[in-house]
Order: structure tokens, then sequence, then C-alpha cells
């Protein structure tokens, strides 16, 4: 069994770092461990470990767990509504969206748990600003959208409808990720088609209803 010493952070191997590359160094620990294993089970002393600091110094740059929690949310949340690569007009429709989805689906699969516990807030119940941040998300992701489609005068109703298909493409990613009832083809399927069809066809019918 290894002594308490052994077990603490290895001072031999600190190396003292400007605040912003600690606290960055931190949030990429906390990040791969959140990505890797339940919120849950998920402790901040684990994450001092692994990033060979004091327990203190993580919550000097961040508060609690949740705090820390929120804050790798708001990086992956970020980092999901900017995969749509720019807006092309020379590309056709079906590709700009099989792209997109592609994209999607990468993220999506790279940082699965932490895709979840931000979708459900796992480990912590229903918190209100770990919903705003992923909100805020699905608006940015749907301005996004709009702009890749090449939809000039977007009404509230398009952005409505394209806010629905943000809860398909959740619902479908949980099928394939944690349900396994679904493959990744089959979802990129399902996701592709289906915008496809409500572009084209929903929306203008739902715009006119």
């Amino acid at each position: 069994m290894p002594s308490p010493s052994s077990r603490r952070p290895s001072r031999a191997g600190y190396q003292r770092l400007p605040r912003d590359e600690r606290r960055d160094q931190i949030l990429g620990v906390a990040r791969r461990m959140f990505t890797e294993v339940p919120y849950a089970d998920v402790s901040t002393a684990a994450i001092a470990r692994e990033a060979g600091v004091q327990r203190g110094l993580i919550h000097y740059y961040f508060g609690t767990k949740r705090e820390l929690f929120l804050e790798v949310v708001r990086g992956l949340t970020v980092s999901y509504a900017g995969q749509a690569p720019p807006a092309d007009p020379t590309l056709p429709l079906e590709e700009t969206v099989d792209l997109c989805v592609h994209l999607f689906l990468d993220a999506a699969e790279s940082n699965a748990d932490t895709w979840l516990a931000a979708l459900d807030a796992e480990g912590f119940g229903q918190d209100p600003e770990l919903r705003r941040i992923v909100n805020k998300t699905r608006d940015a992701t749907v301005e996004h959208m709009l702009t890749l489609l090449h939809v000039p005068e977007p009404t509230d109703t398009l952005r409505a409808v394209l806010r629905t298909y943000s809860g398909l493409a959740e619902v479908a990613t949980r099928q394939w990720l944690q349900e396994k009832t679904l493959s990744r083809a089959q979802v990129h399927k399902l996701l592709a088609g289906s915008l496809l069809v409500l572009v084209r066809e929903i929306a203008p019918a739902v715009e006119r209803a």
C-alpha cells in the first residue's frame, strides 16, 4: 500500500507557472477527467493529484467542483458551437449539412461523458447556470446554421424550428453513445436527412401555418 506521502503531489516535479498557465493546466486536467469519468466519481482531490498541485489551488482558481465543471462545460460548448465550417456559398446544401453533422458527431464522441453530463446536469441535479450555458450554446449553434444554410433573413419561426432539431440531435447522440441502440453511421444518416427535410419542407410549411 502506498504511503500517504506517496499520494501527495510531488514537489520535486512541481514547476512554478504564471497564473494563467497554471489555471489552464488545471482546466485541461479537469476537462480530461470529466470526459473520461462520470461527474459524481471525480473529486477535486483527484484533479489536484493529476495536475500536481495542492487542492487549495483548485478552490482558489475555480471555487467548488460544480464551478470547475461549469467552466469545463463552457469551454466544451464553445467548441461545439465552433465546429461548423465557414460558410461556403458554392457548396451544395447536401454537402454542407453532411459536413456539419460529421463535425458535430466528432465533438460529441470525443467528449461523450461530459457532453451527456452537460445535457442532464448529471451529479448535482437541474442546475440553472448549466442550463443557461447549454441554451446559449444552442442559440449560437442555430445562428451558425442559418449562416451556413445561406438564409438571408431568418424569421423567429425558423429559429424555433431549428432549436427543436437540437433536441433530436441530443436524443440521437444519446442513443448512440449511451444506449448503444444506434451506430454512428445510423445517427449521421438520421440527423443529416432530418435536417435537409426540415429546411426544405417542414420549416416552410410551419411558416405558412
